[in-house]
């Protein structure tokens, strides 16, 4: 989902396209779901209590971007770069059903 590296994480994602470019687009799409149910049993019981930590700055340092406008303190005020430790989220979540 997205905002994952955020204090307080989105209960919930939408994909949509703003522009869809003619023919086969480069975009990316991850079916989670699909993948989970793909591994074997003894991977899933490992994973099952695992957490990670996920940080925008990770990402995105890696990727070649990190903000460049810092504020008073030192910090970033754009969207998702934070002054507080990276979040700490189970690496399997699973949806409740509804």
């Amino acid at each position: 989902a997205d905002s994952t590296y955020m204090p307080l994480q989105a209960k919930g994602a939408v994909f949509s396209a703003e522009i869809v470019p003619e023919g086969r687009a480069p975009t990316g799409w991850a079916d989670m779901r699909a993948a989970y149910d793909a591994l074997d049993d003894e991977t899933r019981l490992r994973v099952e209590g695992m957490s990670a930590y996920h940080s925008l700055f990770y990402s995105q340092d890696r990727a070649g971007y990190m903000p460049s406008k810092q504020n008073e303190s030192g910090g970033y005020d754009q969207y998702g770069y934070h002054d507080m430790e990276p979040s700490l989220r189970p690496l399997v979540k699973v949806h409740p059903e509804t």
